[in-house]
């Protein structure tokens, strides 16, 4: 694989999407920013019940769960980001290989000298990798930023109130709960490969409604099913027993959550990997071999 004509494909699929990945993720930061400035300047700051919760805090400070309650808090920071930025990887799948048929670029893209696999191959590597990349980033900027804020709080109370909340910053362990999230990146993408597989089948067949493409067939094979399981009176039906077992992350699926284990923050990461086995690799190179021949041997209008 030309390494160099890959990163010229990512950048081709970024400057396409440009807008989309610029102001979305900015938005969504942005929201986060303005609405407790907003609050704050609309109620403005009682200092006393702000003291007395510091004292609280100061105390809380010297428990063990203090890592734990960061991370926590973290996970509430960056799901905004990981919901929405899934939301743009639907979007981002469903439109990458319809909009250059409809609007005929493909003709231009198919003149240069990128084949049809790594043409396919960067969109799926853009969708699946980058895409939730920036929206991580930004929500991992976000977090440096409310860091900062709190570094001058605990230098302005240090100061000018004698109240110390530097043991608390330095046992909150933010680099690795932020370091623990981020390693999730590469397993959410692995296991949701097999949808993301099909939103770009759905994209390279459609030819008008890309995305009822991608939707119908999935409700009327279920629906079907379910009709024929009642009327035959089987025991359960297996095209939705499948989707449900595959897409369904609990403690119940192949991890045994001793105590320890529900205190780590490895947990989520564990039950991610988990679920990624051979229904992800069959179902995903069946998808993306169906993508790639639609791709070559689909005409044109």
């Amino acid at each position: 694989m030309n390494v160099s004509i890959m990163k010229a494909s990512i950048k081709k699929e970024l400057w396409e999407y440009n807008g989309m990945l610029t102001w979305v993720p900015v938005t969504l930061a942005g929201v986060f920013i303005f609405i407790p400035l907003l609050s704050l300047i609309l109620n403005g700051i009682d200092m006393q019940a702000v003291l007395v919760e510091l004292e609280h805090i100061t105390q809380f400070q010297q428990s063990d769960r203090l890592g734990e309650f960061f991370f926590v808090s973290a996970i509430a920071l960056f799901s905004p980001f990981i919901v929405i930025g899934f939301i743009v990887q639907v979007y981002y799948f469903v439109t990458c290989l319809f909009d250059e048929r409809r609007d005929q670029s493909v003709m231009f893209w198919r003149s240069l000298p990128v084949s049809d696999e790594m043409t396919i191959a960067s969109k799926l590597l853009t969708g699946a990798i980058v895409i939730p990349v920036i929206f991580f980033a930004a929500a991992t900027l976000l977090m440096v930023l409310m860091l900062v804020f709190a570094v001058v709080a605990c230098i302005i109370l240090s100061i000018g109130f004698d109240i110390s909340l530097w043991g608390m910053l330095a046992s909150a362990n933010i680099l690795s709960s932020v370091g623990y999230i981020w390693l999730t990146l590469v397993p959410i993408a692995i296991w949701l490969l097999p949808l993301y597989s099909w939103l770009m089948l759905a994209s390279i067949y459609a030819n008008k409604a890309p995305f009822l493409w991608a939707v119908l067939p999935i409700v009327a094979l279920l629906v079907i099913e379910a009709i024929v399981v009642n009327y035959l009176h089987l025991s359960q039906p297996f095209f939705g027993h499948f989707l449900m077992d595959y897409f369904s992350i609990t403690p119940d699926h192949h991890v045994d959550m001793s105590v320890a284990q529900e205190q780590s923050r490895l947990v989520a990461l564990k039950l991610l990997i988990a679920q990624i086995d051979y229904r992800t690799v069959l179902v995903s190179a069946g998808l993306l071999f169906a993508t790639y021949w639609f791709r070559v041997n689909k005409q044109e209008s």
